[in-house]
């Protein structure tokens, strides 16, 4: 159970740490394009085409990092009313939904990236690159994303109280499914 959290937990730190440095390229591009704008009045069209983009790319890519860091969006005051028991099935169901729901849209949004790749579907904007560049993060962060739902399943049918184990683990700074 730990050694495939580890394993999955080195390759979502990368994309994270790519997602980040994407954060930042994209501060530079935005604040170049706001001083071209208002001081030299010229536009930069690709500016705000590569900033949506990189929303996409920086959400799919950091999203599985930060499962496995147990830092996504939950309801704590109603987990922390619960019980060990009723605590773990609750997120043994979450993770086995999360699981699902992103296995699906990582096969469905493959298809669409084959189909792209396949028919040279374009981007209709100010560059002529193929769809597929853009978006593909998609379904790759989405099969990265039912990686870490599946190695937070391994966690909570593994441990006894997962949500103790999970809250020390984030104290101590290490990683809440056993990496480094």
């Amino acid at each position: 159970m730990r050694g495939f959290a580890r394993l999955v937990e080195r390759p979502a730190r990368w994309l994270a740490w790519l997602s980040a440095l994407l954060i930042i390229a994209m501060s530079f591009w935005i604040t170049y394009d706001v001083v071209t704008r208002n001081l030299f009045d010229w536009a930069s069209p690709w500016a705000f085409d590569l900033s949506e983009y990189s929303l996409v790319w920086m959400t799919f890519l950091a999203a599985p990092w930060i499962l496995l860091r147990d830092g996504h969006v939950r309801v704590e005051i109603l987990l922390e009313a619960l019980g060990p028991r009723p605590q773990r099935a609750i997120g043994i169901v979450v993770s086995v939904i999360g699981l699902i729901v992103c296995a699906i849209l990582a096969w469905r949004t493959g298809i669409g990236a084959v189909e792209y790749a396949q028919n040279d579907v374009r981007v209709g904007r100010i560059w002529n690159i193929p769809r597929i560049y853009p978006y593909v993060a998609v379904p790759f962060g989405s099969a990265a994303l039912t990686l870490a739902f599946l190695a937070r399943l391994l966690t909570y049918l593994g441990e006894r109280d997962p949500e103790a184990a999970l809250k020390a683990a984030g104290r101590r700074g290490d990683s809440p499914l056993g990496g480094t």
